[in-house]
């Protein structure tokens, strides 16, 4: 083969084989496990308690002060969810007193033995109250093993007071280098 057909056809591929190299950059990257508030699975006792408005799960105004609205959330394997690592648990929120609360519960039941574990847990009581919104992270290293079980987010909203408006914006897991 004449040197300058193969350097012209060289020339052609270049284009073809960099897009390539991105594409498979690109599809390696770790994206975080995520879900909006109101993609929770409400406790059947709590439906009358629970309002979806804007992709957020809130506890109704007009739920009564000791109520507590449970929602659970599937968390799914995703790349970057597996094996050991340093992950963030980002929450968005409402607490706005002394009379609401969220608290989020990360578990994994192992199917072979049926013993649930709890691998993190967050409370909106370690943060200050505000009106709106505020959006939180703690640290947790796991190592993840979806092979020996299923792994949830449990979600109480807990009204203690008539003034309580507790609810969830969202929730992430997020691949980051942290401190526990």
């Amino acid at each position: 083969m004449d040197i300058r057909k193969f350097a012209r056809r060289a020339v052609g591929v270049a284009p073809l084989l960099a897009a390539l190299a991105w594409a498979g950059t690109a599809s390696a990257q770790v994206h975080p496990w995520t879900a909006a508030g109101s993609t929770g699975t409400v406790d059947d006792t709590d439906t009358g308690i629970v309002d979806f408005v804007n992709g957020e799960a809130r506890m109704r105004a007009a739920a009564a002060a000791g109520s507590v609205l449970n929602l659970r959330y599937n968390v799914v394997s995703l790349q970057g969810l597996s094996g050991f690592g340093q992950h963030v648990l980002r929450v968005r929120f409402r607490d706005n007193g002394a009379a609401s609360q969220v608290r989020l519960n990360l578990r994994r039941y192992n199917q072979a033995t049926g013993i649930l574990t709890q691998v993190v847990a967050f409370d909106s009581n370690a943060y200050p109250a505000a009106v709106g919104y505020q959006t939180r992270q703690i640290c947790l290293v796991h190592n993840w093993d979806f092979d020996a079980g299923p792994y949830y987010i449990e979600a109480e909203l807990i009204k203690s007071g008539g003034a309580g408006q507790p609810a969830v914006g969202t929730i992430q897991l997020v691949p980051a280098n942290c401190i526990p």
